[in-house]
């Protein structure tokens, strides 16, 4: 998002760039980005492909329970994890700064959405949105309903908290978090700030 997209912390501290840098090779390797990895030091222009990386539907549920604990159980993912800055273009070695769009739909426990909804405090407000348009159309034959999703931007702000001791140094998040009641879905686009 925009608010991401201007900020770095150039104060900080080297050890704590390196632990950013650990944090971010980490996430990256959970994603499966080796796509994002540079080339080996031999390879000619020539051998450099664009990289589609941003187009391949993942399932896995590991990095989904990492980066959003608060979500609690989830099941039936479907989703895509890349560098927002990298997508489509040709591979390279990544930057010292990296946008990681995680975006897509995941099931919930039984009942889970409901029991959100119903425990709401007064403060995080549900309110009943569409999906956006512009859906990433490799996610779209996942996501049957566009209609009476719930969203609440404190909701969002609670998925994206993470205790201080969780949250790497360096990383920064923002994202939007959608809730269907029919069949306990949610709706996840973040983005997360390496620097």
């Amino acid at each position: 998002g925009p608010g991401l997209a201007g900020r770095t912390n150039q104060g900080e501290p080297m050890t704590v760039r390196r632990s950013a840098g650990t944090e971010r090779r980490r996430f990256l390797a959970l994603l499966g980005g080796a796509a994002l990895l540079p080339l080996g030091a031999t390879a000619g222009c020539a051998e450099l492909r664009p990289n589609e990386d941003h187009l391949r539907v993942r399932t896995g549920i590991e990095p989904l329970r990492k980066r959003f604990p608060a979500l609690g159980e989830l099941s039936d993912a479907h989703w895509l994890g890349y560098d927002l800055d990298e997508a489509g273009k040709r591979q390279t070695v990544p930057g010292p700064d990296s946008r990681i769009r995680l975006v897509g739909v995941a099931r919930l426990a039984a009942g889970a959405v409901a029991a959100t909804l119903g425990a709401a405090p007064a403060g995080e407000r549900f309110e009943t949105v569409a999906l956006p348009a512009d859906l990433p159309a490799p996610l779209a034959k996942h996501v049957p309903d566009r209609t009476d999703w719930r969203a609440s931007t404190a909701y969002d702000l609670r998925i994206l908290a993470r205790e201080p001791s969780q949250a790497p140094a360096g990383e920064e998040a923002e994202g939007r978090f959608l809730l269907h009641e029919k069949d306990d879905r949610v709706w996840f686009d973040t983005v997360f700030l390496y620097t």
